[in-house]
């Protein structure tokens, strides 16, 4: 193949960030004009030359062909010279065999049927949060199996749909495989300061935060508002500023794969102490991960949920000479006690009463939770959307619970108290 000259563009540090990440599933979060589909553009021709099958997605025309351009712009002298095959029906860019064959190929994917029967390395799904979750769930990630390919999903935000909750997955994967990146339209260089205020100039202060900033605002199906005026508890806190205090640990436990939460809160200051949070580890560790923190703060009060793997670690926890005196009271989480409990929570962050501390994977837990109502009597079902943990959630209502509630205590100290 002769030489030809590729002109990929100068990335900024926001996009660098993501197209040096080796992560094979990354997730980007970006303000209009971001960036973002310049960068992906750049992917995607990475890839052609690397012998990939690059399939591009976004749900109307419009989208598609604004990447398209761009990569036809990157590529034009490769496709001037006959090298790069172009064909502006498909959409389909490709290299021959001889030259590895790779190619890239666009999609409109409104309707995630579009997509079936198609198969890639390198999935880019642009503007996800305006297409159906099983774009995804039930289209994409099948796609990729047979080579482990790679997928992005990038879009602004549209909400807390199902974007946002795989944006608050990826903040949560400590494996390597997913990771997430999130930046506004003020953070690219290259977009001129008359050209933002155009954009700005008639949006409402919600869609300058959505479309620019490229915040998550709340949904009608949110449980906790008000989240960014409760993130204030200090980070840096000695336990000897709060000796003598009632200081409460709320624990949620993780089954195996999953993860175990605590939060550790004073009750007479209201504001959280520390968080703590591990997946992967067997009852004796958790059981001890439990006991340090309780002898570091000097936890008087303990509220575990009772659940299967619960027992016998609340058993433990009463036989242990180092939590004598400590107060343990055993939450049993159903379908009755939940709705109190994480209602407790909610007025806790609706009337500003209490202080976190500010961490994105736990902000992101209470962000994505939601409700919803079941059966004609609108039971409430609260959880977290499919594919996200709320593990801290839970932690943090376990220990409100008692912080909010002390008349409801009932004291059940260890068996050497």
């Amino acid at each position: 193949m002769p030489d030809l000259t590729v002109r990929l563009h100068k990335p900024h540090a926001k996009q660098v960030a993501f197209m040096r990440s080796p992560a094979k599933r990354k997730v980007i979060v970006a303000g209009r004009r971001g960036g973002k589909t310049t960068g992906c553009a750049d992917i995607a021709v990475k890839g052609l030359l690397a012998g990939h099958r690059v399939l591009e997605a976004a749900p109307v025309a419009d989208q598609t062909t604004a990447f398209w351009d761009t990569c036809k712009q990157i590529l034009a002298e490769p496709i001037a010279a006959g090298v790069v095959y172009k064909n502006e029906t498909e959409r389909l860019l490709r290299l021959p065999e001889s030259a590895g064959g790779g190619r890239i190929r666009t999609k409109t994917a409104f309707n995630a049927d579009t997509l079936r029967g198609d198969y890639a390395d390198l999935l880019i799904l642009d503007e996800y949060a305006m297409m159906e979750p099983s774009a995804w769930d039930e289209v994409g990630a099948p796609m990729l199996l047979d080579n482990d390919g790679d997928a992005v999903f990038i879009s602004t935000p549209m909400r807390k749909n199902h974007f946002h909750s795989l944006y608050v997955r990826a903040l949560g994967d400590d494996t390597g495989r997913w990771a997430a990146f999130q930046f506004t339209s003020h953070d690219n260089p290259y977009l001129s300061r008359e050209a933002l205020a155009e954009i700005t100039a008639d949006m409402t202060e919600d869609a300058y935060r959505q479309e620019i900033l490229a915040e998550f605002l709340d949904n009608e199906g949110a449980v906790f508002r008000n989240i960014g005026a409760c993130l204030h508890a200090p980070l840096d806190v000695e336990p000897k500023a709060h000796k003598g205090h009632h200081v409460v640990l709320g624990a949620d436990w993780g089954k195996k794969g999953d993860y175990t939460a605590f939060s550790v809160v004073c009750a007479d200051c209201r504001a959280e102490l520390a968080r703590h949070r591990r997946n992967m580890l067997d009852y004796h560790v958790q059981r001890q991960d439990l006991v340090t923190l309780c002898e570091r703060w000097g936890v008087d009060q303990i509220v575990p949920e009772a659940n299967a793997m619960g027992e016998p670690i609340i058993e433990e926890l009463r036989r242990d000479p180092a939590l004598r005196g400590v107060a343990i009271e055993p939450f049993d989480t159903t379908s009755t006690s939940k709705p109190p409990l994480i209602e407790s929570l909610r007025l806790c962050f609706e009337r500003v009463e209490g202080q976190w501390q500010a961490d994105p994977i736990w902000t992101g837990e209470l962000e994505a939770y939601e409700v919803k109502y079941s059966g004609q009597a609108g039971r409430p079902v609260y959880s977290a959307p499919e594919g996200v943990h709320d593990d801290t959630v839970m932690a943090r209502a376990l220990a409100w619970w008692a912080v909010a509630r002390p008349s409801r205590v009932t004291y059940m100290p260890s068996i050497y108290g």
